[in-house]
């Protein structure tokens, strides 16, 4: 007999851990047949795809009106806590790189808020870039979103350069950014 033993439920704890763990692996992973699977290099990058979307000050965000610019596209929510602790460094990094061809575009995907609580969730965390309500046909335009917050960045070319699925920083998109911005002509 061993000197020592786990109480039954030991195995069965440790047992849901790992699928648990499997599971969160699975939902944070780039998914296949997704056009954003890749990455700043390669060379097959898939065209992004284009979009309209009407924006909280009334006005119409193109896509296309922007090639030539580094657009970081950014699906989010105002419930959701990686969405909240991200919109800072976007801000800061639209007002550093904004003026060297850097624009971000936020598409807040909402359960239930209305336009009146994500422009006063925008105005309350200083967002200085466009933002809109989706309904969810740009975001199946982009692969589908299963997850938020998720990122795209689009190079002056037009192609997706990265995809990000959960939240990022300043400190690890700028490098990214920056390179791109010197692709500019």
């Amino acid at each position: 007999m061993l000197p020592f033993s786990f109480p039954n439920w030991m195995g069965s704890f440790a047992a849901g851990l790992l699928v648990v763990g499997g599971i969160a692996a699975l939902v944070l992973a780039e998914q296949p047949g997704s056009p954003a699977q890749t990455a700043l290099g390669d060379d097959t990058r898939p065209d992004a795809p284009d979009f309209s979307l009407n924006t909280l000050d009334g006005e119409t965000f193109r896509l296309g009106d922007h090639r030539g610019e580094v657009v970081v596209l950014n699906f989010w929510a105002t419930w959701c806590p990686p969405c909240r602790r991200e919109i800072p460094d976007f801000v800061s990094l639209q007002n550093d790189l904004g003026p060297r061809g850097l624009q971000f575009v936020g598409v807040a995907l909402e359960r239930s808020a209305g336009p009146e609580e994500v422009r006063a969730f925008a105005e309350k965390m200083n967002i200085n870039y466009p933002i809109g309500l989706g309904d969810g046909s740009i975001a199946e335009k982009y692969g589908g979103v299963r997850g938020l917050p998720m990122t795209f960045v689009i190079g002056p070319e037009g192609t997706i350069r990265k995809h990000i699925p959960g939240m990022t920083t300043e400190d690890r998109i700028r490098p990214l950014l920056e390179a791109l911005l010197g692709e500019r002509s």
